[in-house]
């Protein structure tokens, strides 16, 4: 029994274009043996853009490798697509492609980027993805970022007049074990919800549904450079990622509570909350674990 579209699983993939591309395309190894076998491929396919437009395209082989060939610079010259261009290919069936193309790194609610060093995890969101009304410059806030099955909280805050992504990334990419060259593609749902989808360095989406996460103990904003902020006569703004019953106080706001001295009960204000919370609750001493050294 033949497959139909709507229960086609085909394998998503992404390219970063060069200055070949605009003319031949190559199809990555991977995505063109799930689509159709090993060596093997259609004369032609169809790529449907997001503006409704359809083109024919003819596939080509040549040393081991498959590329979109004839009519492919048609597509190229109606999206206007140049180098450093990302196209993102989504297969409908065996012969036909969705194709998104992102320019300047956005397209619609979804921005791209690749997976940055671990000494620069801070990722900046383009000005057209953020809500217009809303100042992150004023207050730092906790996004709802899923992946598949799997949801974590990424703080957003505003760096040198940037607002982007910031601790949280780094759970992310050690949960996932994700590696240098991935692409990481969020998209924008309500409120500070994003979707993210990762594809590896050849291009391939990456399937985490079957990933399971640990559930971390300390929250991932718990850092060697606390962010924290003094405002006046003892009061310390500061960010934090709560665990399901508790969350930790940075050390110089425990220094100048005294708490090292003796633990008592301290306010807590909710600046998140609207219009914001204020609770009294009490302090417990635990000991953490960093790089292997209980201190």
């Amino acid at each position: 029994m033949a497959e139909t579209s709507s229960s086609f699983r085909g394998p998503c993939f992404c390219r970063h274009m060069n200055k070949a591309d605009e003319f031949i395309m190559c199809i990555p190894d991977d995505a063109a043996s799930k689509l159709w076998g090993v060596y093997k491929c259609p004369t032609n396919v169809d790529i449907h853009t997001n503006d409704g437009r359809q083109f024919n395209v003819g596939l080509s082989a040549a040393k081991g490798k498959i590329f979109f060939f004839h009519g492919w610079s048609n597509v190229v010259e109606h999206l206007r697509l140049t180098i450093g261009c990302l196209v993102l290919f989504n297969p409908v069936d065996c012969t036909t492609f969705k194709l998104t193309a992102f320019v300047d790194g956005v397209s619609h609610t979804t921005f791209w980027t690749y997976l940055l060093p671990p000494s620069t995890q801070f990722y900046v969101i383009p000005e057209c993805i953020l809500p217009k009304h809303y100042d992150y410059s004023s207050n730092d806030v906790v996004s709802t970022v899923l992946t598949d099955n799997n949801t974590f909280n990424v703080l957003i805050e505003t760096i040198d007049g940037k607002v982007g992504f910031s601790v949280g990334i780094d759970v992310i990419v050690s949960q996932l074990e994700l590696k240098d060259g991935c692409f990481m593609f969020f998209t924008k749902s309500f409120g500070n919800f994003f979707h993210l989808k990762i594809f590896g360095k050849n291009g391939l989406q990456m399937d985490l549904s079957d990933v399971e996460i640990d559930e971390a103990e300390v929250a991932p904003v718990d850092v060697e450079n606390e962010n924290y902020e003094e405002i006046h006569c003892g009061v310390s703004k500061f960010v934090r990622m709560a665990g399901e019953d508790h969350f930790r106080i940075p050390d110089p706001v425990s220094r100048m509570a005294r708490l090292h001295e003796g633990l008592k009960d301290l306010t807590v204000r909710f600046l998140h909350l609207d219009p914001p919370m204020q609770i009294t609750n009490g302090t417990r001493r635990e000991k953490r674990e960093r790089k292997g050294k209980t201190g």
